[in-house]
């Protein structure tokens, strides 16, 4: 990972398509035993960007990423917390 990276965030394209994702889910997607590096402060503070990111309850990967990216440039978050998030989310969004 270098530099830009993580300031700016990966290169990598996600989809703009906008799915369904309950608060519910999210709290899922962001316990503990999804990603085991997130401690309660850090899954409240995802749980949290990741509601108000919504849009009338669905959001995009492309919009999840900015989202977790934000978290990562204020140090909410590691780059490798926004790494398993997104592992997790890519793997829920490709099911659906």
């Amino acid at each position: 990972m270098g530099f830009f990276e993580y300031i700016f965030g990966s290169h990598t394209a996600y989809s703009s398509d906008m799915k369904s994702l309950s608060n519910e889910q999210i709290r899922v997607f962001v316990s503990q035993s999804r990603v085991r590096t997130l401690n309660s402060h850090e899954e409240e503070a995802i749980e949290r960007a990741l509601g108000d990111a919504r849009q009338n309850g669905k959001i995009s990967l492309r919009k999840i990423d900015k989202t977790l990216q934000s978290l990562v440039s204020k140090r909410t978050i590691s780059i490798n917390d926004k790494n398993g998030m997104m592992t997790v989310l890519k793997q829920y969004f490709e099911s659906i």
